[in-house]
């Protein structure tokens, strides 16, 4: 059987941890950020040469507003490693010893997701969705885009799918503490499927192409977690069965 977890502390305890959590993760995107942002010339001209059409700049600080929000995106993309292995400090004492030594596993498939959502945004979902963007301008609707507004736009669109391919990490969280069965998650798999459309119409633009192309992918990492998820979960129960055995 698993080891209990020790005691993790009172409520303010557990609230001073969150806080010196959440001090490194701002420390640390700030401090990324503003090495972005020391670059952010070379990155906004790579971002917005990719607009198909012209970029344009509504107010005297836009271009400035430009620069300082890639910067943050940059900088979180990069924060990433550090801002997952914050999050999975915080809730390690609450888990099992055997689950708290996973932590750089965990870590290191968390950064690789989201690096992968991120570039699977921008290679696979990014041309399809602003040409569908642009097929709305009609008759005297001329795209001549906010270079602002492009640009956050595209930050927003690698952050939501670099956050949302973290889902295999929170079947197998879900699986490994026990909070549910790998055989209950399949059998409401279409329960599931639902869940995944909802997820992707509010985290997507309000149209069905970026949806279902978001839903998808969530849709496939769903199957191959719950694999994972039932093999881990199995293994477990069979190294349970024989510490049972041989006490």
């Amino acid at each position: 059987m698993a080891v209990k977890p020790v005691d993790g502390g009172s409520f303010w305890d557990h609230l001073e941890e969150f806080r010196k959590r959440i001090f490194v993760m701002i420390i640390t995107v700030g401090v990324l950020t503003a090495t972005a942002f020391f670059f952010s010339r070379y990155i906004t001209s790579y971002i917005t040469a990719t607009s198909p059409c012209e970029l344009i700049a509504l107010a005297p600080a836009e271009a400035v507003t430009a620069h300082l929000r890639l910067s943050v995106t940059v900088g979180v993309i990069l924060a990433s490693p550090v801002l997952l292995f914050q999050m999975w400090r915080f809730v390690a004492p609450g888990l099992y010893r055997t689950e708290r030594k996973g932590v750089i596993s965990v870590t290191i498939a968390g950064t690789f997701l989201f690096i992968g959502g991120a570039a699977f945004a921008w290679f696979v979902m990014r041309k399809p969705a602003l040409l569908l963007f642009q097929s709305f301008e009609t008759g005297n609707i001329h795209g001549a885009w906010s270079v602002s507004a492009y640009v956050g736009f595209i930050g927003s669109f690698l952050l939501i799918f670099g956050a949302a391919f973290q889902l295999p990490l929170a079947v197998l969280f879900l699986t490994k503490t026990g909070s549910i069965e790998p055989r209950t998650l399949g059998k409401y798999r279409r329960h599931a499927i639902v869940g995944l459309l909802v997820m992707a119409a509010i985290l997507t633009p309000p149209d069905p192409l970026t949806q279902v192309m978001l839903a998808l992918p969530l849709y496939i990492l769903f199957e191959i977690s719950l694999v994972v998820a039932r093999i881990s979960f199995h293994r477990a129960k069979g190294v349970d069965a024989k510490k049972t055995s041989v006490d």
